[in-house]
């Protein structure tokens, strides 16, 4: 069937303004009315439009079309749960049934879960490049492709450390889903990561528990577990020790428990020697920490060792810190900088004694402060800016300390 969706449809993929398009067939008011169905066109106006923009005018029957509605949908849910060899599979079928659709919804439908395939195989730049290309389709989405758009802008905005841009548009899928009565309880676990990255530990909470509960609804286990670390760490910021200390301890029982789930030991330990570590408990966050960089098994450690280090620098034991320093440093690399190394560093001026140096000064603002203002740690730029602003107000150079207490006092402001 041909209507004016798909007349618009294929002029934009075309590239086409309505004035080419309709040249010598027709008025552009005359194809505006057609392309928002408020005219019937005549069937010779149909036919040179077709022919213009190229559309093939063979008939699909509806039930072709919903057949393969359908396994679109199945291919989207295999990517979620990362069922890698038919996802993969699924991709290559689904490639060439597309061949003989013409329908704009089934392609929108297909394209957009196309970007989330992307994703998953980290082929970032053709998932960015497919986001703009649905843009220009604005006009046609169905509220489940905006719905789509929104949560998969929103993943890749995350994993591009864009965490602020990546809260606005899962709060919008979020807000949609309601509206469609879609339950899918991956966007509220990435809202409970988006924010508690953010440092909103009390909004993290809440999430967390509400993706418990349907995960354990579920039986999905593993993110249980990922829900139950969230609820340890959010707590820990909290400072509620004792309930963050109850989430671990249930989180390590089920990734014992289950022989499959033991991969996640190490993210569990990690956290929990850090919840320890916050407490001011430095011997008992030492023994999970070492106990997880035996699970790690070299592996992903710089954090661990960092961690490590901290707590022996806590315990004033600087030949132990100073050990653990170097440790950490020869796991990391200085050109590829992260979190880790930065911690790392910050550390070895402190345990030197050289965080009143012009050279710690150089690398804080050099260094540390960009990397750490594009991917939005406002955990660790309030920190940093505090530092800084110590480090200045002590040479008496008031108004660059002043610039650093306003930078962490507007970091509260959008916290609050």
């Amino acid at each position: 069937m041909i209507d004016g969706k798909k007349i618009y449809f294929y002029r934009i993929k075309r590239g086409l303004t309505q004035k080419a398009a309709c040249e010598g067939i027709c008025s552009v008011s005359y194809l505006s009315k057609i392309e928002n169905n408020s005219i019937t066109a005549s069937p010779e106006i149909l036919q040179l439009l077709c022919g213009r923009l190229d559309i093939e005018t063979s008939y699909v029957s509806g039930e072709f079309i919903n057949n393969l509605k359908k396994e679109i949908h199945d291919w989207y849910e295999d990517i979620k749960y990362r069922n890698a060899e038919d996802a993969h599979r699924k991709y290559e079928e689904l490639q060439i049934q597309m061949n003989n659709v013409d329908d704009p919804d089934l392609i929108n439908l297909f394209q957009v879960i196309l970007v989330r395939y992307y994703i998953y195989i980290e082929e970032m730049n053709k998932a960015k490049e497919l986001l703009v290309q649905l843009t220009d389709m604005k006009k046609m989405y169905t509220e489940e492709i905006e719905f789509y758009i929104f949560q998969f802008t929103g993943l890749y905005e995350f994993l591009l450390d864009n965490y602020k841009t990546a809260l606005v548009y899962y709060k919008r899928a979020y807000g949609l889903a309601r509206t469609l009565g879609v339950k899918d309880h991956e966007i509220i676990y990435q809202l409970t990561s988006i924010t508690n990255k953010l440092g909103y530990f009390s909004q993290s909470l809440l999430y967390a528990k509400t993706a418990l509960d349907a995960f354990n609804a579920e039986a999905n286990y593993a993110r249980s577990i990922d829900c139950h670390i969230f609820l340890g760490i959010n707590y820990s910021r909290l400072k509620d020790f004792d309930t963050a200390r109850s989430h671990y301890v249930t989180a390590l029982n089920a990734a014992n428990f289950n022989p499959a789930l033991k991969r996640m030991l190490p993210n569990i330990l990690h956290n929990m020697g850090y919840s320890y570590f916050q407490a001011g408990k430095y011997g008992e966050s030492l023994n999970v920490l070492k106990e997880c960089l035996k699970k790690r098994r070299g592996i992903n450690t710089a954090t661990t060792i960092c961690l490590i280090a901290f707590n022996y620098y806590m315990k004033n034991e600087m030949k132990e810190a100073k050990q653990w320093i170097s440790k950490g440093l020869n796991v990391t690399d200085e050109e590829n900088i992260t979190t880790g190394y930065i911690r790392l560093k910050t550390l070895e001026y402190k345990v030197y004694e050289l965080d009143h140096t012009e050279e710690y000064q150089k690398f804080i603002e050099e260094k540390a402060l960009p990397f750490l203002e594009k991917i939005q740690d406002r955990l660790h730029l309030i920190e940093l800016y505090e530092e800084l602003a110590t480090y200045y107000s002590n040479k008496f150079l008031y108004k660059q300390a002043n610039h650093y207490y306003a930078a962490v006092n507007q970091l509260y402001k959008e916290h609050l």
